[in-house]
């Protein structure tokens, strides 16, 4: 068959081996250091030749580590070749650096793309038109652009109407766009060529990558970290430090911890950067001085003792999540596990364990669930110690008597009067635009943006409500301070004017009965997902307590702890009412943003969590506190309780700000 524009470019075995080792070649110049630029190759008539792109993806494993490509009307296949391997080589933001060391680990595959051809049948007929493993997908609208290789459609075994929605969602668009008349979609074809990098490279270059790190040994570390207890009794006496080990070792790392142990306690200080390396000796002594001033704080005695550990780690490859692993490889003796979670992390380095009982350790120090939002990673370590396991993860606080405002001023008036007087205005706009009865509802849905913004629909949706002795606040964890499912052990929630009432005992008992949940202080403190809302609560009902609990991840549990919170609710005296606390899209354009609450506001309307977590996930929605939401309709659903959703309102910022260009969505409803 006559070889078209349309159609998979064709190449002999000898051109396919001098795409592949071209590309190869390039990216290990791009990671030694080379500047993007025009190929240094020599390659004839081939190079020439006019391609509509070209892209390169390598791979460790079954995980993908770069993709990155170079499309355009009129290139050629050597400077489409060479832009596309500078870019997977340096140049994809979603994963870490990727560097020499891992070459032998990674494949590379290139798709040489043939030019794109325009869906000229109705809407309706585009997946009678997309063969899967032959075409890939363009989709092209006004407010967003994505393609999709033939080769996803293969490996997540997509259906052709699959197919297009996910292109759809590359774009940034709904699933369903597609269909719409303004939405251009194009197919194009495309030949795959692979192998395993290493196998392209001449011998020079498999010297260059293939050998270990040099890294220091153990008696280099210990002499870092007797360098760096000398540097604390100096400050700790008020002397200068000495700024530089002349003769010890130095050099650059992803990671530097400092351990300082005195009578049975430590501590423990890190700089960490996945993705760009810092100075070893420079790096700990800033830490040194972290350290003397937190000893300084903590009045420890100058007779005191002390010694350290110095740990320092290089070369951060993903191997996986922590419900999937990839453990080939890892050698216990000389790398360690870093297991990450919303902004926190753990280490852990013990060279006697098995890797499986490694990770098992990680997760235990961390508190981090087995889950695929946990990624995990090996890391080469060089260390004082025998074994090392750090954490910025706090231990929970599970005991405090008052938690203090923290966005008084900022999300909502801090003086008593003015406070008092916003109220007053929100309530009386409120029933000013309706005759409202106020009922037993066993459910709500408000935002915690500023009052400025949201707080019209806040008190909307919350002056209907008759409540009864306790509310149950649910509401998404924006910071990462404590645990990922927390609930206040406080006892009282301080505010300007009147304080709302809590009750511990009665906290334990749901952290006892929802085993996810945690009491946790440090969780809350500055947390303004419910605190935005205590100063209504407060106003509407003085007499009730409230119960906050904030949640980050863990979707996968959300099903047995609504099962779980269903059981302990029915066990009062008096059900608790339940409030989730959420904003919805974020950031986007107005219209944009009023398109995908409409598709979020709609799941919650036809009463179906499920439904409401996909529409989020498929559309990437940035819907904050999606999973409060999701976690209380699942709840009352147990309790044959969702029976029915009130909407009461929807805005956006745009109508206080004027700004159309980037909004957040704003959305109140009631549920019985």
């Amino acid at each position: 068959m006559k070889e078209t524009p349309y159609s998979s470019p064709e190449f002999t075995g000898l051109q396919q081996e001098q795409i592949l080792h071209v590309a190869a070649r390039k990216i290990v110049r791009s990671l030694e250091g080379e500047k993007e630029g025009a190929s240094l190759e020599s390659w004839g008539e081939l190079g020439s030749r006019s391609v509509y792109g070209v892209f390169v993806s390598l791979k460790n494993g079954d995980d993908l580590r770069a993709c990155c490509g170079w499309i355009g009307q009129s290139l050629t296949l050597a400077d489409a070749v060479d832009q596309a391997a500078f870019r997977a080589a340096t140049s994809d933001t979603r994963f870490s650096p990727i560097v020499l060391e891992e070459i032998p680990r990674l494949k590379m595959e290139v798709w040489v793309l043939a030019f794109p051809e325009p869906l000229q049948v109705p809407s309706q007929e585009y997946p009678e038109q997309v063969e899967i493993g032959r075409h890939g997908l363009i989709a092209i609208h006004s407010l967003g652009r994505g393609l999709l290789l033939p080769g996803v459609a293969t490996e997540n075994h997509f259906s052709p109407e699959e197919f297009l929605e996910r292109t759809c969602q590359k774009a940034g668009l709904p699933t369903n766009a597609w269909k719409f008349p303004e939405t251009q979609v194009f197919r194009f074809e495309g030949t795959s060529l692979s192998a395993p990098l290493l196998s392209l490279l001449p011998d020079f270059a498999k010297k260059n990558v293939s050998g270990d790190a040099a890294i220091p040994n153990t008696r280099d570390m210990t002499r870092l970290a007797e360098h760096c207890c000398r540097n604390l009794r100096k400050m700790q006496l008020g002397q200068i430090p000495d700024f530089y080990l002349a003769d010890g070792y130095d050099g650059e790392a992803n990671a530097v911890c400092l351990r300082v142990k005195f009578n049975t306690r430590y501590a423990d200080c890190a700089q960490f950067s996945i993705g760009t390396k810092i100075p070893i000796q420079s790096s700990l002594l800033q830490l040194s001085r972290n350290m003397a001033a937190a000893i300084a704080r903590s009045s420890v005695p100058e007779s005191i003792m002390y010694t350290a550990d110095v740990c320092v780690l290089w070369d951060i490859h993903a191997i996986g999540t922590a419900d999937a692993v990839d453990f080939e490889g890892l050698v216990t003796k000389r790398q360690g596990l870093l297991v990450t979670r919303l902004g926190r992390w753990t280490l852990a380095y013990m060279p006697r364990k098995k890797p499986a009982n490694l990770l098992a350790e990680a997760l235990k120090q961390s508190g981090f669930a087995a889950d695929s939002e946990t990624k995990v990673y090996s890391v080469r370590v060089a260390c004082s110690a025998a074994s090392f396991v750090t954490s910025s993860v706090q231990k929970p606080k599970d005991r405090t008597d008052l938690r203090n405002p923290f966005v008084a001023g900022s999300f909502y008036p801090s003086n008593v009067e003015e406070l008092e007087g916003k109220l007053e205005s929100f309530l009386t706009l409120a029933h000013q635009h309706t005759n409202i009865p106020v009922e037993k509802y066993a459910g709500a849905i408000v935002p915690h943006a500023g009052w400025t913004y949201s707080g019209r629909i806040l008190v909307d949706t919350l002056c209907r409500i008759t409540y009864p002795s306790t509310v149950l606040v649910l509401a998404p964890k924006h910071s990462a301070m404590g645990v990922d499912w927390a609930v206040s052990p406080c006892s009282r929630w301080l505010l300007p004017g009147r304080p709302m009432e809590s009750d511990p005992e009665l906290a334990r008992s749901l952290v006892q009965a929802v085993p996810e949940f945690q009491l946790d202080a440090f969780a809350h403190e500055r947390e303004h997902s419910i605190e935005v809302i205590l100063p209504v609560l407060a106003r509407l009902a003085p007499a009730s307590k409230v119960i906050g609990a904030v949640i980050a991840g863990g979707e996968s549990h959300l099903q047995e702890s609504a099962r779980r919170l269903a059981n302990w609710l029915l066990s009062q005296p008096e059900c608790p009412v339940l409030i989730a606390s959420t904003d919805m899209n974020h950031f986007a354009s107005e219209e944009r943003t009023r398109q995908l609450d409409r598709l979020a506001c709609g799941a919650i309307e036809e009463r179906n969590p499920e439904k409401l977590l996909q529409v989020v996930r498929t559309n990437n929605i940035s819907m904050c506190g999606v999973l409060p939401v999701a976690l209380m309709m699942m709840t009352l659903r147990e309790m044959n309780l969702l029976r029915k959703v009130v909407p009461v309102g929807h805005t956006t910022s745009a109508e206080v700000t004027r700004n159309r260009e980037s909004v957040v969505g704003y959305y109140g409803a009631l549920l019985d």
